[in-house]
Parts: structure tokens; C-alpha cells; sequence
């Protein structure tokens, strides 16, 4: 019966009133999977639209500098098989933090490409990357190009996904189930200042539970909307959820206490 409730108070406002005795529990385990479905409209789009570019957002390169960092690699370096293939080479800084390595070296910000992989280093967190989603590229043609700039750092941001998706994935559900226990708590505590005035009011428990399954139907609406509409996803959860255990309250919490008063 429980699980038809739950499964009903996606749209049913009677059956998350009829869930407000629910086990703690089981009422926490549900919690976690609501906190992981409010996030997953942001994570999907966050990898469903243009890669990030640590370059640009970390590095904080401009235009010029940009075009420096590309003219000046090395014309006859080429990577083909996967594999670096280069003569002898000087590093080089682009800024005062960001700098380009072809021998192993402790940086802060920049690039060590080395023979067989390369590093890139954002901040001191260094990720070392094969050169998979780089091979055929040729830094003397790329010079030569418009674009040469964008299409290796595309290739670099291909290549950082790949690496980056779990720890990016289990950080965004981390944040938002506990973003979504704290934005529920919050909520259930203001809500039992509708108590005053009632001497039969229900427990914090029950009001609990009450905001917990009253979410479901707005992370329901605002899967939907997130991936249309995205800037508007969360104003749905935000302010839907409360609306909706409002309409619960009139309709079933109140009347349920004016029942009691009268025996």
C-alpha cells in the first residue's frame, strides 16, 4: 500500500497526507533519491552542452594570450599513434601562472606534454590525459589555422570529460541532496508556525514527511521543464514544493484538525 502511495503522490495531494506517518527511515532513504533527481536536469545539461573549458574558465586566458600559447609550440611537433613526437623543445610561460612544459615539472597552471601522455594542471590539480582525443594533430598546421587555438583546447576539454565525469557526477548529487535536506528541514520548520492557534496540531514528523513527498510532484515538473527551459528548473522545485504542501494543508491538514476539535 506504501508503495502505491508513493508512486500516487506524484500528483495525488491526498496520498502525501496519507504519508505523514512514514517510518523516518524510509522517509530519509527517499529523501536521498529526491536529492539526486533535483540534480539530475543540471548534470545531464552540464554535460549534454559545450565541454569546459578550463582554459578559458580557470586559466583566464584572452584572446592574445591565447594566440601566444599556440605560436608558441613547437612548428614540427605532430602527435600520431597516440604518442608525442617532437624534438628537442623549450618550456614556456604564457602568464605569470600558466606555462607550457615537454619535460616533467611541477606546475601550478599550464601543460607538461610528455611521449606518451600529457598533464594538465589546473590550480595544482593535475590530471594526466593520453592523447587519444588529440591524435593527428599537428601544432604547425594548427598555427596556421583561425581556429587552430579552439580546436586543441577542444580536444583537451574531450579529453578532461572523460576524466572529470565521475568525480563531477558524484560531487553534484553530494551537493544536492544535501542542499535538499537542508531546503526541506528548513521549510518543515517554518511550516509548524502554522501550529499557533491549534491545540491538536501534527508533529514535526508528520510535517516532515509531509514537505518530503510534497516534492515529488514539483522535481517531477521541473525534470520536464529543466531540459526546455533550464534558467527555470529550480524556481520550480523552490517554490513549488511549498505551494504544493500549502494545498495539502488546506485541503487535508486543516480540515483533518477541525475533524478532532469537533470530537
Amino acid at each position: 500500500m506504501k508503495i502505491k502511495q508513493m508512486i500516487c503522490a506524484m500528483y495525488s495531494a491526498k496520498a502525501v497526507y496519507e504519508l505523514r506517518k512514514t517510518p523516518f527511515f524510509i522517509t530519509f532513504l527517499i529523501a536521498i533519491a529526491f536529492g539526486i533527481l533535483h540534480m539530475t536536469p543540471f548534470t545531464i545539461r552540464f554535460f549534454a552542452t559545450e565541454m569546459y573549458r578550463f582554459d578559458i574558465q580557470i586559466w583566464e586566458l584572452g584572446y592574445e594570450e591565447q594566440a601566444q600559447l599556440l605560436q608558441s609550440l613547437p612548428r614540427d611537433c605532430y602527435i600520431l599513434n597516440a604518442s608525442l613526437n617532437c624534438s628537442e623543445v623549450d618550456s614556456f610561460t604564457v602568464t605569470e601562472d600558466v606555462s607550457v612544459h615537454f619535460a616533467n615539472a611541477d606546475i601550478y597552471n599550464g601543460i607538461v606534454f610528455l611521449e606518451e601522455y600529457f598533464i594538465f594542471a589546473t590550480q595544482q590539480q593535475s590530471h594526466v590525459l593520453t592523447y587519444g582525443f588529440l591524435d593527428g594533430l599537428n601544432f604547425g598546421y594548427l598555427q596556421s589555422l583561425d581556429n587552430g587555438y579552439e580546436i586543441l583546447f577542444n580536444r583537451i576539454a574531450g579529453a578532461l570529460r572523460g576524466v572529470l565525469i565521475v568525480p563531477f557526477v558524484l560531487g553534484a548529487y553530494q551537493t544536492g541532496i544535501l542542499t535538499f535536506f537542508i531546503y526541506i528541514f528548513g521549510i518543515s520548520v517554518l511550516s509548524m508556525l502554522l501550529r499557533f492557534g491549534h491545540t491538536n496540531f501534527i508533529t514535526f514528523k508528520e510535517m516532515l514527511n509531509i514537505m518530503v513527498f510534497a516534492s515529488f510532484l514539483p522535481i517531477i515538473v521541473m525534470i520536464i521543464v529543466g531540459f526546455m527551459i533550464p534558467a527555470f528548473s529550480m524556481i520550480i522545485f523552490n517554490m513549488g514544493t511549498p505551494i504544493w504542501a500549502f494545498v495539502i494543508y488546506k485541503k487535508y491538514i486543516i480540515v483533518g484538525l477541525q475533524g478532532s476539535s469537533n470530537e
